[in-house]
């Protein structure tokens, strides 16, 4: 759903943020609606279900605190359930999960882009629990 403008990203090419913030919310309105859902029910189609860590990617992306928290709840409410579902000391906690989320993405982007990364870390920093 995304990976078009996080390609783009890689290139070190412009993001169309216009575009971004259009995909972003229909695509964090179908997160909110499945995570609603009991854990059963929750599809793994990424049309249906996107990915909450590439929702925290494109808000991060947008540099939009509010998009960025909300896609960071997303991620914390399949992170809980993932935690849930295995022994309490296997998994990783949530700031950890942040982190390799923001570390993923960091890898994506030129190391040139100085700007742009110190943006992202700015605000997963603001958003960190």
């Amino acid at each position: 759903m995304f990976s078009h403008f996080f390609h783009r990203a890689a290139l070190a090419e412009q993001v169309d943020l216009d575009q971004l913030r259009k995909r972003f919310d229909p695509a964090m309105t179908k997160k909110l609606a499945v995570i609603k859902l009991p854990p059963s029910f929750w599809m793994q189609d990424p049309k249906i279900n996107p990915r909450a860590d590439h929702l925290l990617w494109a808000a991060l992306l947008l540099d939009d605190p509010d998009r960025a928290a909300l896609a960071f709840s997303a991620m914390a409410v399949e992170h809980e359930e993932r935690q849930r579902k295995q022994a309490a000391g296997d998994a990783p906690g949530l700031a950890e999960a942040l982190e390799a989320a923001v570390h993923d993405l960091l890898q994506l982007i030129p190391k040139e882009n100085h700007k742009l990364r110190s943006r992202i870390r700015r605000l997963a920093g603001r958003i960190a629990p």
